[in-house]
């Protein structure tokens, strides 16, 4: 299908498990992912002549978490689905088109060449962010696709061409959280069983909060899954996750990671991470996982529709911190809010304050001109202004700063999100932000779903779920007064580190010496150094500090360890300088 001489895609990296492929002389139509039509997992390709004519056509009509390869004698079209479920990163070589599922393999394809040119100010963004916007990679050549999009090219004049297929409605709806939550249940129930209809042994990682509850709450009644829950030590939410199993008829697995786990899949969750998420995120990389065939979970719900981004405030009583917040406006100038208040942007720090002088003021820009571009692409279409706030998170959910907790599960068995559906992406942007800020429309969506599930305590705060701010204000009270008068009735309190599933990055540090060991190596990193933009005498006064108790810079030490060993494993030296 390429005459002499015609461009062509090359493909780098292992490729997602295939779906359905239907080949001939003219044409190659691939599907990756899970491909799901008519409530159904595709097997195979019916009519493929209409793939090879009208290729965009058919991928609208496409849920799930999918890329589309489609080959003719005269073009290439690849296309995504609306979530980047399945990062893909491309490059152009002459006129060829080099695709990639990994972007530690086209850096390395890059350096091997000679092209490799590293974008030191994309490095910046990721320790500010813990993530990257928009199109923008770790090099000057190399793009990401971004989500719901086409990308072809024309084989015989080498032109690419990238374009949107879908892009979201955020038109409110005005009929309530009731309805909201009755179709939000409908939708869950409905993308479970189109993400299991081709499986038969289920997992789900399920942990004590809402946000797994919700799909362990859309399984068939008589199909539970086989609930697992990883953590150090067997712990409240262990115990909590066991009992909503247990309501449900689910058997439950608790899987114990060892004590050096999380400096035992540095350099593997470093790589397969690309840098563009912390490492510390791949938490299930090397796990002594039970027999699945599936893996399923509960990402995206949390800020979906627990509006766990928006800007609130916590209000006050008497002087004392309640458990109802507020939603704080949104300022005019959206990009340099978020630059300061983006909740999970790096803490503890400043991180401009480990730049050389001189590029202070250009890395600024450059984080404002990315989120910038991205609020481009919706300018004038939303309905609210926590649409445009919320939107910087929530364009590439594939792009979410915790996302490398997806692709390590993907080591273990096939991951799908059950989040990732078309209609519950559509009801999530349909929200207003006053009705999916706060628990309350997942606990109704939880009660639509299975309500016993919401007689387990929250593992988050050891209450009940479905409590209003108001009540869940005054049984803390309660609960925390009878505690410091020793009576009895009231046995739990609020969730220490301990009781979580993940660590802290200040005691990942403190329980693993050769994490410590690592940082202390910081003090003299060269690949950071050949980024040119970071100062390391700066760099040791904050290993200084740790060393000498301040835990609050320990994630800035785990941010910049991600970008050494990724370099240092990359062969990331600098090769042509794009710093003044």
């Amino acid at each position: 299908m390429n005459p002499e001489g015609s461009a062509k895609v090359l493909v780098l990296g292992d490729a997602p498990r295939i779906t359905a492929r239907s080949e001939s002389g003219q044409r190659s139509i691939v599907l990756f992912g899970n491909t799901i039509a008519s409530g159904r997992t595709i097997s195979e390709i019916n009519q493929p002549e209409d793939w090879a004519n009208d290729p965009v056509h058919q991928v609208r009509q496409l849920n799930g978490e999918f890329v589309v390869l489609v080959e003719t004698t005269d073009r290439i079209v690849i296309a995504n689905d609306r979530f980047a479920a399945i990062p893909v990163f491309y490059t152009v070589e002459n006129r060829d088109l080099v695709l990639s599922f990994s972007y530690q393999a086209i850096w390395r394809r890059l350096k091997e060449r000679n092209l490799l040119k590293p974008d030191s100010l994309a490095f910046y963004e990721f320790l500010h962010f813990q993530r990257l916007f928009g199109t923008t990679t770790l090099d000057e050549s190399t793009k990401t696709l971004p989500p719901a999009s086409c990308l072809s090219l024309d084989k015989i004049t080498g032109a690419i061409e990238t374009t949107r297929y879908w892009k979201p409605n955020f038109t409110k709806r005005n009929d309530g959280l009731m309805a909201i939550a009755a179709d939000l249940a409908e939708a869950t129930r409905a993308a479970v069983s189109a993400k299991t209809s081709d499986k038969e042994n289920v997992a789900l990682l399920l942990s004590g909060g809402m946000d797994s509850r919700v799909v362990l709450g859309g399984f068939d009644k008589t199909k539970p899954p086989h609930c697992v829950t990883v953590g150090d030590t067997e712990n409240n939410e262990v115990d909590v996750a066991k009992s909503l199993a247990r309501i449900t008829g689910a058997d439950h697995s608790f899987v114990q990671r060892s004590p050096s786990h999380y400096a035992d899949i540095l350099s593997q969750s470093s790589a397969s991470g690309g840098c563009m998420y912390l490492f510390q995120h791949g938490h299930f990389f090397n796990l002594e996982f039970p027999s699945t065939d599936l893996i399923l979970h509960g990402h995206g719900f949390d800020y979906f529709f627990q509006g766990m981004y928006l800007p609130s405030q916590r209000r006050r009583l008497l002087g004392r911190p309640t458990r109802s917040w507020s939603l704080e406006p949104i300022p005019p100038d959206i990009p340099g809010e978020y630059l300061q208040k983006a909740s999970y942007r790096l803490k503890g720090i400043d991180s401009s304050g480990l730049l050389k002088p001189e590029f202070i003021s250009q890395a600024e820009d450059r984080l404002r001109s990315d989120l910038e571009g991205v609020l481009e692409t919706i300018s004038g279409e939303t309905s609210e202004p926590y649409d445009d706030w919320d939107y910087l998170t929530t364009s590439a959910p594939g792009r979410h700063y915790t996302y490398l907790n997806l692709l390590s599960a993907n080591s273990l068995a096939e991951q799908r999100t059950i989040s990732f559906d078309n209609d519950i992406f559509d009801i999530y942007y349909s929200t207003p932000a006053i009705i999916r800020h706060g628990t309350r429309l997942l606990a109704e969506t939880i009660k639509c779903l299975n309500p016993k599930l919401l007689e387990v305590r929250n593992a988050n705060t050891n209450l009940r779920p479905d409590l209003s701010p108001t009540s869940l204000t005054i049984k803390a009270w309660t609960r925390g007064t009878r505690r410091r008068m020793h009576l009895g009735g009231s046995t739990l309190s609020d969730p220490t580190i301990a009781d979580r599933s993940w660590p802290t990055s200040n005691t990942l540090l403190q329980g693993s010496q050769a994490l410590r060991d690592r940082v202390e190596n910081l003090q003299n990193s060269e690949a950071i150094e050949s980024l040119e933009i970071f100062d390391l005498s700066k760099i040791r006064k904050l290993v200084e500090a740790y060393c000498t108790g301040s835990s609050s810079v320990a994630p800035a030490l785990l941010s910049l360890v991600t970008i050494d060993e990724f370099l240092r494993s990359s062969g990331g030296r600098r090769i042509h300088p794009n710093m003044p």
